[in-house]
């Protein structure tokens, strides 16, 4: 086998190979003894068949065994020979199998890219400066779980609907005057503010009462899920049946209580501080990483394949649609589909890719390596965060060999990240001084 590359870029290959004619005569007769075992054509018994019968009616299904045969035999020995790193799989260009005849083909191939490091060294990054001051954001946790708890009462005769109120209503919504599908519901309950409705909608039903009817205008978002409704604008008419507020519980002990380890008011709000300082101080270091890797991006430059971006943002796509899940949320009720999503996060999904290829360049360089203490921390600190028994965790690893390695390069990529922090020179400023 002769083979040679061609550098269509940085990230794409084209290898061009020959085999030579006895290796192809070889698989030729090998692929028709196979044949000819089980060919089966009228007046001749099996395994009994001329062989020039054999040829002549299946030489189209000896060519493509064979062609698939040769590839399959010299692409991966010349992607190993040459040193490649494909990410994607070849695209195979070929020119016809004659037997007696050397045969060629091309794979052209997406490869991993080669990164030339420029900078990364004493960045220089800014970091937020923690503040002490928790009293806001317990303030604010003890209004959520006041919400948590409260209890819907009727509203007093003549209330005016307002954020925060579940009305209860009927609506049919048209467009030029004709009803769409979709656009009509009774007795639909609804919380003013929450934002589950088209922009304009929960807005325009504020102020209303019970008894109330009115038409409610809004438009359609041109990203909106229904392609038939996007944006166009519609009509509502709308008809306020119930009205209810929320019941407060009174911020005390017993309320404190309602939550099990607390005996008083006074222990749930010192575990509220807590809790929000250690989100804050997580909050800050992942705002201070993505700094980081937006200044490596900047100063190193690097192509990366589109296929690995295209992966990347399944994995972001797949994350949303869990997070929304757990709200009882989609994209669709978000205003968006898969294929608008990927538009709006396709380029922070590339810069993100090129961070990690300029990691992964960097843990080369530096000789950073995975330890069996690196995994078990990581294993014993998924197992705090999730509640689940440490052992249990640690055997999934074990036993799934594609998720030890996808847990074993993103430790990898957490200590080049560390090291190029250990590195940099980081200010602390307070939030409103920092420029993004």
């Amino acid at each position: 086998m002769q083979s040679n590359i061609e550098s269509l870029s940085n990230i794409k290959k084209k290898i061009n190979l020959t085999v030579p004619a006895d290796r192809v005569n070889a698989e030729v007769d090998k692929a028709y003894a196979e044949i000819r075992k089980q060919a089966a054509i009228k007046g001749f018994r099996k395994g009994k068949v001329p062989m020039s019968l054999i040829e002549k009616h299946y030489g189209d299904k000896m060519a493509e065994e064979v062609v698939k045969t040769l590839i399959n035999d010299t692409y991966y020995a010349a992607v190993a020979e040459h040193g490649l790193e494909p990410v994607s799989y070849p695209m195979i260009d070929s020119d016809p199998l004659k037997p007696g005849e050397p045969f060629s083909y091309s794979a052209t191939v997406e490869v991993y890219p080669k990164v030339e490091l420029k900078e990364y060294l004493g960045l220089q990054v800014s970091k937020e400066q923690l503040s002490d001051d928790h009293e806001e954001a317990v303030a604010a946790r003890l209004k959520q779980l006041q919400e948590n708890l409260a209890q819907l009462a009727p509203a007093a005769e003549g209330h005016a609907a307002a954020n925060g109120d579940f009305v209860t209503f009927d609506f049919k919504g048209t467009i030029d005057g004709v009803p769409f599908e979709g656009g009509e519901a009774q007795d639909y309950q609804l919380e003013l503010g929450s934002g589950r409705f088209i922009a304009g909608f929960e807005e325009q039903m504020a102020g209303m009462t019970v008894g109330s009817k009115g038409t409610v205008k809004v438009t359609f978002p041109e990203s909106y899920g229904n392609s038939e409704l996007a944006g166009k604008p519609a009509e509502f008419a709308v008809e306020i049946k119930e009205i209810k507020v929320k019941e407060l519980p009174e911020l005390n002990d017993d309320f404190a209580k309602e939550f099990g380890e607390f005996e008083t008011l006074d222990e749930l709000k010192a575990k509220l501080a807590e809790v929000h300082a250690s989100q804050e101080n997580q909050r800050v270091e992942n705002d201070l990483r993505e700094r980081v890797m937006k200044v490596l991006v900047a100063k190193n430059e690097v192509e990366v394949p589109e296929v690995l971006v295209e992966r990347h943002l399944k994995v972001l796509l797949d994350q949303s649609k869990q997070k929304l899940a757990a709200q009882r949320l989609t994209l669709e009720m978000m205003g968006l589909t898969d294929e608008g999503y990927r538009a709006q996060f396709r380029g922070a999904a590339r810069d993100q890719v090129k961070g990690s290829v300029i990691l992964d360049a960097i843990a080369d360089k530096e000789g950073v390596e995975v330890t069996d203490e690196d995994v078990q921390q990581r294993v014993e600190l998924m197992a705090a965060s999730s509640g689940q028994d440490v052992e249990k965790i640690a055997s999934y690893y074990r036993d799934n060999e594609q998720a030890k390695n996808s847990l074993g390069a993103q430790l990898r990529e957490d200590k080049a990240m560390q090291f190029v922090l250990d590195k940099a020179n980081v200010v602390e400023l307070p939030k409103d001084q920092i420029k993004d």
